[in-house]
Protein backbone atom coordinates (compact mmCIF):
# COMPACT_ATOMS: atom_id res chain seq x y z
CA UNK A 1 0.00 0.00 0.00
CA UNK A 2 1.25 3.51 -0.66
CA UNK A 3 1.68 6.14 2.01
CA UNK A 4 -1.52 7.86 3.06
CA UNK A 5 -0.04 11.11 1.73
CA UNK A 6 0.48 9.70 -1.76
CA UNK A 7 -2.10 9.13 -4.45
CA UNK A 8 -4.62 6.56 -3.12
CA UNK A 9 -4.12 3.01 -4.26
CA UNK A 10 -6.90 0.64 -5.20
CA UNK A 11 -5.97 -2.56 -3.39
CA UNK A 12 -8.11 -5.58 -4.09
CA UNK A 13 -10.04 -6.15 -0.88
CA UNK A 14 -11.82 -9.33 0.04
CA UNK A 15 -15.57 -9.27 -0.60
CA UNK A 16 -16.35 -10.14 3.02
CA UNK A 17 -14.55 -9.74 6.34
CA UNK A 18 -12.62 -12.78 7.51
CA UNK A 19 -14.81 -14.24 10.27
CA UNK A 20 -11.99 -14.67 12.80
CA UNK A 21 -10.75 -11.09 12.33
CA UNK A 22 -14.27 -9.65 12.56
CA UNK A 23 -15.49 -11.72 15.52
CA UNK A 24 -12.32 -11.10 17.53
CA UNK A 25 -12.49 -7.30 17.11
CA UNK A 26 -16.24 -6.73 17.15
CA UNK A 27 -17.57 -9.43 19.47
CA UNK A 28 -15.10 -11.49 21.49
CA UNK A 29 -12.95 -8.72 23.00
CA UNK A 30 -15.99 -6.50 23.53
CA UNK A 31 -17.75 -9.36 25.33
CA UNK A 32 -14.73 -9.98 27.55
CA UNK A 33 -14.53 -6.32 28.51
CA UNK A 34 -18.28 -6.10 29.15
CA UNK A 35 -18.17 -9.19 31.38
CA UNK A 36 -15.50 -7.82 33.71
CA UNK A 37 -13.66 -4.66 32.61
CA UNK A 38 -11.29 -4.62 35.59
CA UNK A 39 -10.25 -8.23 35.09
CA UNK A 40 -9.72 -7.60 31.37
CA UNK A 41 -7.50 -4.58 32.08
CA UNK A 42 -5.61 -6.41 34.84
CA UNK A 43 -4.76 -9.35 32.62
CA UNK A 44 -3.81 -7.19 29.63
CA UNK A 45 -1.45 -5.22 31.92
CA UNK A 46 0.15 -8.39 33.29
CA UNK A 47 2.75 -10.90 32.15
CA UNK A 48 -0.21 -13.10 31.18
CA UNK A 49 -1.26 -10.79 28.35
CA UNK A 50 0.00 -13.02 25.53
CA UNK A 51 -1.67 -16.12 27.00
CA UNK A 52 -4.90 -14.15 27.43
CA UNK A 53 -4.92 -12.90 23.83
CA UNK A 54 -4.18 -16.47 22.70
CA UNK A 55 -7.05 -17.74 24.85
CA UNK A 56 -9.51 -15.21 23.34
CA UNK A 57 -8.29 -16.18 19.85
CA UNK A 58 -8.74 -19.88 20.65
CA UNK A 59 -12.27 -19.12 21.86
CA UNK A 60 -13.02 -17.39 18.54
CA UNK A 61 -11.56 -20.34 16.62
CA UNK A 62 -13.68 -22.77 18.63
CA UNK A 63 -16.79 -20.64 18.04
CA UNK A 64 -16.03 -20.56 14.31
CA UNK A 65 -14.99 -24.21 14.02
CA UNK A 66 -14.96 -25.24 10.40
CA UNK A 67 -14.21 -21.68 9.21
CA UNK A 68 -10.81 -20.94 7.68
CA UNK A 69 -8.93 -18.35 9.80
CA UNK A 70 -7.59 -16.83 6.59
CA UNK A 71 -3.93 -17.13 7.53
CA UNK A 72 -4.47 -15.25 10.80
CA UNK A 73 -3.19 -16.26 14.21
CA UNK A 74 -3.18 -14.84 17.72
CA UNK A 75 0.48 -13.88 17.29
CA UNK A 76 -0.68 -11.22 14.79
CA UNK A 77 -2.55 -9.39 17.58
CA UNK A 78 -0.84 -7.09 20.08
CA UNK A 79 -2.06 -5.00 23.00
CA UNK A 80 -0.70 -2.04 24.92
CA UNK A 81 -1.91 -0.21 28.00
CA UNK A 82 -1.91 3.57 28.20
CA UNK A 83 -3.93 6.51 29.48
CA UNK A 84 -6.23 8.56 27.33
CA UNK A 85 -6.86 11.83 29.10
CA UNK A 86 -6.97 10.58 32.70
CA UNK A 87 -8.61 7.27 31.86
CA UNK A 88 -7.01 3.82 31.73
CA UNK A 89 -6.98 2.49 28.17
CA UNK A 90 -5.98 -0.55 26.15
CA UNK A 91 -5.19 -0.33 22.46
CA UNK A 92 -5.16 -3.54 20.47
CA UNK A 93 -3.39 -3.71 17.11
CA UNK A 94 -5.05 -6.12 14.73
CA UNK A 95 -3.58 -7.89 11.68
CA UNK A 96 -3.75 -5.80 8.52
CA UNK A 97 -7.38 -5.52 7.40
CA UNK A 98 -8.19 -7.09 4.06
CA UNK A 99 -11.92 -6.31 3.91
CA UNK A 100 -14.37 -3.58 4.79
CA UNK A 101 -15.27 -3.69 8.53
CA UNK A 102 -12.06 -5.41 9.57
CA UNK A 103 -10.35 -3.34 12.25
CA UNK A 104 -6.88 -1.82 12.23
CA UNK A 105 -7.12 -1.01 15.95
CA UNK A 106 -9.41 -1.34 18.95
CA UNK A 107 -9.33 1.14 21.85
CA UNK A 108 -11.06 0.37 25.14
CA UNK A 109 -11.25 3.26 27.59
CA UNK A 110 -12.54 2.88 31.17
CA UNK A 111 -14.64 6.00 31.71
CA UNK A 112 -16.66 4.99 34.75
CA UNK A 113 -15.96 5.28 38.43
CA UNK A 114 -13.46 2.68 39.59
CA UNK A 115 -14.45 2.11 43.20
CA UNK A 116 -15.20 -0.97 45.26
CA UNK A 117 -18.82 0.22 45.49
CA UNK A 118 -19.30 -0.35 41.74
CA UNK A 119 -19.68 -3.92 40.49
CA UNK A 120 -17.02 -4.68 37.89
CA UNK A 121 -19.56 -5.56 35.20
CA UNK A 122 -21.19 -2.16 35.75
CA UNK A 123 -18.05 -0.09 35.12
CA UNK A 124 -18.53 2.17 32.14
CA UNK A 125 -16.20 1.91 29.17
CA UNK A 126 -16.04 3.06 25.59
CA UNK A 127 -15.08 0.71 22.77
CA UNK A 128 -13.69 2.24 19.58
CA UNK A 129 -12.56 0.63 16.34
CA UNK A 130 -10.66 2.04 13.39
CA UNK A 131 -11.94 0.04 10.46
CA UNK A 132 -11.09 -0.53 6.84
CA UNK A 133 -13.46 1.16 4.41
CA UNK A 134 -13.55 2.47 0.86
CA UNK A 135 -14.41 5.69 -0.91
CA UNK A 136 -16.97 5.65 -3.71
CA UNK A 137 -14.13 5.30 -6.25
CA UNK A 138 -12.92 2.12 -4.53
CA UNK A 139 -9.83 3.62 -2.89
CA UNK A 140 -9.25 2.71 0.73
CA UNK A 141 -10.00 4.87 3.70
CA UNK A 142 -10.33 4.29 7.41
CA UNK A 143 -13.60 4.61 9.28
CA UNK A 144 -13.81 5.70 12.92
CA UNK A 145 -16.42 3.66 14.77
CA UNK A 146 -17.65 2.97 18.29
CA UNK A 147 -19.67 0.20 19.85
CA UNK A 148 -22.16 1.27 22.52
CA UNK A 149 -23.89 -1.83 23.81
CA UNK A 150 -25.09 -3.61 20.69
CA UNK A 151 -25.11 -0.43 18.61
CA UNK A 152 -22.31 0.11 16.10
CA UNK A 153 -21.82 3.81 15.37
CA UNK A 154 -19.95 5.02 12.28
CA UNK A 155 -18.37 8.49 12.58
CA UNK A 156 -17.02 8.62 9.02
CA UNK A 157 -13.44 9.07 7.89
CA UNK A 158 -10.81 8.18 10.44
CA UNK A 159 -7.11 8.92 10.66
CA UNK A 160 -4.48 7.02 8.76
CA UNK A 161 -3.91 3.59 10.34
CA UNK A 162 -1.29 4.75 12.82
CA UNK A 163 -1.58 3.86 16.51
CA UNK A 164 -0.72 7.36 17.77
CA UNK A 165 -3.09 9.07 15.36
CA UNK A 166 -5.87 6.66 16.31
CA UNK A 167 -5.25 7.37 20.03
CA UNK A 168 -5.39 11.12 19.34
CA UNK A 169 -8.80 10.80 17.68
CA UNK A 170 -10.08 8.62 20.55
CA UNK A 171 -8.86 11.25 23.01
CA UNK A 172 -10.84 13.96 21.17
CA UNK A 173 -13.97 11.77 21.33
CA UNK A 174 -13.77 11.20 25.11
Amino acid sequence: MTSWNDEPEKRELLSNPRPHHYVFAHQAVKGMVKGDPLQFFSIIASEGQRDFLDWIWDFVCEHLSGEDPGGLSASDINAATCSIKTYPAVIISMPEPRAIAEAHFIAIVLTGELSEAVASDQIEFRYFTLECGTHMDGTERTVMCEWSGDTHMNFGDGPEPDLRKFAEVVEKMI
